[in-house]
């Protein structure tokens, strides 16, 4: 789990809201979860700019969006929006959120047909702490998305692949977003970047994303797995966690699992402070 977000497991944050620019019901669009995003190529960072994911939710004419991106500052951008397509499946949206100090303005527009969502995402931030402001400039990502039917195909997988979908998590009615990266060759998972929402306490943690390790090889089925455990001290407590993934990849798409668990505990007794996880999360993904 990228560090930042694993110390904000113990911070709620609050939904952002949305308005929206829409026209007219655009009829041929399917019905259902479309997931995605992007996720850069290495040697950048899996959690530096560029990254983002994506969960749509298109039902009676309407799309309902998650979306959460990394700007160039390193700041961390998640918001809310709904929107009605035009008859040609396009639609545009512009919003602020506001989630604790963070403010963001943000651009979202693009095209989405039966199985296939695509398009750009821009987005600004500004962040109020002791009454200064600092403002991040504006990001842009191009973003696709698929409504995925759990089909993975036989395997090899194609090389220079992209595979996009949904979890069996939800956030506001939509989804939540996985997309994959493969190597040039087909036969490492190269990156996969994913939502998740986590439990700890009382307290539902959903601004958090995840990411397994980097450049998994892929077995003579295309299947892959990972567990990694984490532990961060301060002078107080002690954070451990253990984060699995596993997944199958063939040439039409991909399916798996993954999960978290961490424990918070007293760095001088070890008695535990909270518990947190996210339980064993399924997901599906096309290419």
């Amino acid at each position: 789990m990228r560090p930042a977000a694993a110390l904000a497991l113990i911070v709620a944050a609050p939904v952002a809201c949305a308005t929206a620019i829409a026209i007219a019901q655009e009829p041929g669009v399917m019905n259902g979860n479309y997931g995605g995003g992007a996720v850069v190529a290495p040697p950048r960072s899996i959690y530096g700019a560029g990254n983002m994911l994506i969960g749509l939710r298109s039902s009676g004419g309407r799309l309902r969006m998650n979306v959460s991106m990394t700007l160039s500052c390193s700041q961390d951008a998640q918001f809310s929006a709904h929107a009605k397509p035009a008859a040609d499946g396009s639609f545009r949206v512009r919003g602020t959120s506001r989630i604790g100090n963070v403010r963001t303005r943000y651009t979202l527009k693009g095209t989405i047909s039966a199985g296939i969502a695509r398009g750009t995402a821009t987005a600004r931030t500004s962040v109020t702490r002791g009454g200064r402001t600092t403002r991040c400039p504006a990001s842009k990502v191009v973003w696709q998305a698929r409504r995925s039917t759990g089909d993975t195909g036989p395997p090899p997988a194609v090389a220079k692949s992209r595979m996009h979908g949904t979890t069996s998590q939800r956030l506001n009615g939509p989804r939540r977003a996985i997309t994959l990266r493969l190597s040039t060759d087909g036969t490492t998972l190269a990156r996969a970047l994913y939502d998740i929402t986590v439990r700890c306490g009382d307290r539902t943690i959903t601004d958090t994303f995840d990411a397994p390790k980097r450049n998994l090889p892929l077995d003579d089925v295309g299947g892959v797995r990972d567990i990694e455990r984490f532990t961060f001290k301060d002078r107080r407590t002690v954070y451990r966690s253990v984060e699995r993934f596993k997944a199958t990849i063939g040439s039409a798409g991909a399916r798996g699992t993954f999960s978290t668990t961490a424990r918070i505990a007293d760095r001088r007794t070890g008695r535990t402070l909270l518990r947190c996880r996210s339980g064993t999360v399924s997901w599906t993904a096309a290419r």
